[in-house]
């Protein structure tokens, strides 16, 4: 049985050098989203990675050079165990108190907080004005790995755990990462407001590509708006701007916050089709759904 252990022997990494650090966030969209941070937010990531639980604190400071970074993606077969995907090594190079003012300024910090409320309880703990911060930047060790390998782990609350003692079977190896995946179908696609903002590079070139009808919902109140798309980066760009509220909006939309939006194409339309034949069909969408008299657009 291929193990986590055998991963780390062929890497040239002792166990006894490594921590595992197993996330299994719960802050919004964050659980979807933070896997495809490590190709189009790397330093999001690390900043996410530098704050944790006293626990899991007293474990990093111990000073192993090294922790191996996976995110869940689900459960496995038992159900008491969790499917882990790998997204990277991080050395461990050391820790620091930052106070909170610094914390919360930082640009990657700020990122996280407004697309996915994370740290939102630090701002009103007025009892933690420095937090220990640690420094995990991404290494170059087991690259090939990123988004493919996938272990079948127990999770417990400790989620830094000491590689040495981690039983973790390799539950698979992805011929490609689905960190460079094609997006789902476009049929059945749903967006959420915060994977837009960290949408990896495959779906980004399949919406760039793209033009048609979208719909947004917001997810308060299950108010629907319709929009085309066309122009130089198609759905991609009219999707982006909305979720940056600078450009294209309804004031219906404009007063509403536009991380509880959630988009999906109605219809693709061709490259060539003229701008008169599209905003036809949007037209029509918008009769259809009654997105005038009962939604947000004006």
């Amino acid at each position: 049985m291929f193990t986590l252990h055998d991963v780390l022997d062929r890497a040239g990494i002792a166990p006894t050098d490594a921590n595992v650090m197993l996330h299994s966030p719960n802050h919004g969209n964050l659980e979807q989203v933070l896997p495809s941070l490590v190709k189009t937010r790397r330093r999001a990531m690390e900043a996410f990675q530098s704050l944790h639980s006293v626990g899991a604190e007293a474990a990093l400071k111990r000073g192993r050079p090294w922790v191996l970074s996976f995110v869940k993606i689900g459960q496995d077969v038992p159900t008491s165990h969790s499917r882990m995907l790998f997204a990277g090594v991080y050395r461990n190079q050391g820790h620091r108190h930052r106070p909170k003012e610094e914390i919360l300024s930082d640009p990657e910090i700020v990122f996280l907080r407004e697309t996915f409320s994370y740290l939102d309880q630090l701002e009103t703990s007025a009892e933690l004005q420095k937090r220990v911060w640690f420094d995990l930047p991404m290494d170059d060790a087991l690259t090939e790995l990123q988004g493919r390998l996938v272990l079948s782990v127990r999770l417990t609350p400790n989620y830094v755990r000491r590689a040495e003692n981690l039983e973790a079977t390799v539950r698979a190896i992805h011929e490609a990462s689905v960190f460079d995946a094609d997006p789902p179908d476009w049929r059945r696609w749903v967006l959420p407001a915060a994977q837009l903002r960290a949408i990896p590079p495959g779906w980004a070139a399949r919406l760039r590509e793209w033009r048609g009808i979208y719909l947004i919902v917001c997810r308060d109140d299950g108010a629907r708006y319709v929009g085309s798309a066309y122009g130089e980066t198609n759905l991609l760009g009219r999707w982006q701007a909305h979720v940056a509220r600078d450009f294209g909006v309804t004031a219906e939309l404009a007063a509403r916050d536009p991380a509880t939006f959630d988009f999906s194409i109605l219809e693709r339309v061709s490259p060539d089709m003229q701008v008169d034949t599209i905003t036809k069909l949007e037209q029509g969408w918008m009769q259809r759904l009654h997105t005038r008299t009962h939604g947000l657009n004006a």
